[in-house]
């Protein structure tokens, strides 16, 4: 079914009357898909799928339970519900618990798109058959991926708390090869809306890259001045924030830390062009009222009692400003041990950009590496922020502002902090995945040994 908030409503509160615990919060969440996949130039599966889940908590005493159940009949959400209140008293008492919240002011935020809703199998087609004949025209191998969806949320408790919203999302993404299999280029992009995802565009976009990629040539690893693609930079900055919460802070496990105690909130961090916010409400973006997720400290913001139904409010949220540290996300426990406002992490990352292009950035370059985008990123001193991972999909060396040829993929070992602090010049701001980003030039980018990834 499609829910509305009366259907929503009606849901939640049936399920809340089964509850005799103190503290009962009632989490649906609907989530409706359709997609295309292709490879080796072929669609291999086009389909669509509907899914339910209910999350039931129960709370009191310190303690907490969770079952999420996808039956809608009226016997099995109250068995949901006792399960869930013989799990919290079975729990250990949390030391960290936090009780839900009352009723809570989420904003408006317009992330639905009809077109997004209306799109199936034959709205999907257009732009799979732009990269088959655009890979087929230049003798490329295509593969690929179109796909969107609708999520319905809810979240209620007994304190009165109310919360709905339906969200959109469409993306679309395609890597195509040469037939000696040493070229390969990618392009992707995602959007609220089904209509922005200019398909054929990026078919044309990967298939030049694939051609302009093949038979590279090796070079030694090093420090290298780079221009990273916006999805390259969305690559990294995924990584950030997770030494962006006062509470990594205050103990001393981030980089905005210092030794001995303190931090440098308030600080100029990275270089002066560089600002870094939350905005739900930006247009580009699949925002949401309230910061999704419901684990500890950073991820949900709920406190350790965890819980949809305790979520704060997404909000606007300048962290880095002019390279200055503004703010960093405070969770609701955290924020009550220590006399802090509690300011979740809204998501909806936006790094703004300056003007032009890539392309731009190329022409300023006296010799560097232009990156398409990272892959098989993993951590290795989450203190810092430092990371290793592949150049995929398109290296090229830049020499005196224009692209000389493509070279061997490298591995990098380095950390989205450096890169910030050693951004030189940015282009304009646009989509890159789940992230609003430019393309960037930044010097010192550390590869560290030659890849065999193409």
């Amino acid at each position: 079914m499609s829910w509305t908030k009366s259907d929503a409503k009606k849901l939640s509160d049936q399920i809340l009357s089964f509850s005799k615990a103190p503290e009962c919060e009632v989490a649906l969440s609907e989530t409706s898909l359709t997609h295309t996949r292709f490879a080796e130039n072929e669609i291999t599966t086009s389909g669509a799928a509907r899914d339910l889940s209910i999350t039931i908590t129960s709370r009191g005493a310190g303690k907490r339970g969770s079952v999420r159940v996808n039956d809608l009949d009226a016997e099995a959400l109250r068995k949901a519900v006792a399960l869930s209140e013989e799990l919290m008293r079975s729990a250990t008492p949390d030391p960290e618990f936090m009780e839900g919240l009352g009723p809570q002011a989420y904003p408006e935020v317009p992330s639905f798109h009809e077109d997004t809703a209306r799109a199936g199998a034959l709205e999907h087609r257009p732009g799979v058959k732009a990269a088959l004949d655009e890979a087929r025209a230049r003798r490329l191998t295509a593969s690929g991926f179109s796909e969107t969806g609708v999520t319905t949320s809810a979240i209620t408790n007994k304190k009165g708390n109310v919360g709905f919203h339906v969200g959109s999302t469409a993306s679309y993404s395609t890597t195509m090869r040469t037939a000696d299999g040493t070229g390969s280029g990618w392009a992707g992009f995602e959007s609220p809306r089904f209509g922005d995802v200019r398909a054929a565009d990026l078919a044309a976009r990967a298939a030049k890259k694939a051609q302009a990629s093949a038979s590279p040539k090796e070079l030694p690893p090093g420090a290298y001045t780079v221009i990273l693609e916006p999805r390259a930079v969305a690559d990294l900055l995924g990584s950030l924030f997770s030494s962006l919460s006062r509470r990594t802070v205050d103990e001393g496990r981030s980089f905005l830390s210092k030794p001995g105690g303190g931090n440098r909130i308030g600080e100029q961090v990275f270089a002066p062009i560089v600002t870094l916010r939350s905005d739900p409400f930006d247009p580009r973006l699949a925002g949401r009222p309230w910061v999704s997720g419901s684990g500890r400290a950073f991820a949900g913001f709920g406190g350790s009692g965890g819980g949809a139904a305790s979520e704060l409010p997404s909000r606007r949220t300048t962290w880095v400003e002019k390279g200055v540290v503004k703010a960093v996300p405070v969770d609701r426990y955290w924020a009550a041990r220590n006399g802090l406002e509690a300011l979740p992490f809204s998501g909806s990352v936006v790094l703004e950009g300056g003007s032009g292009t890539v392309d731009e950035l190329v022409r300023g370059t006296e010799r560097g590496l232009l990156v398409t985008h990272f892959f098989y990123i993993r951590s290795v001193n989450p203190l810092n922020v430092q990371l290793t991972g592949l150049t995929r999909d398109g290296l090229w060396l830049v020499e005196k502002g224009k692209i000389v040829g493509p070279v061997r993929n490298f591995r990098f070992n380095d950390s989205p902090v450096n890169v910030l602090r050693n951004v030189e010049a940015m282009s304009a701001s646009e989509p890159a995945g789940t992230m609003v980003t430019p393309a960037i030039r930044a010097r010192d980018f550390k590869f560290t040994s030659k890849s065999d990834a193409v």
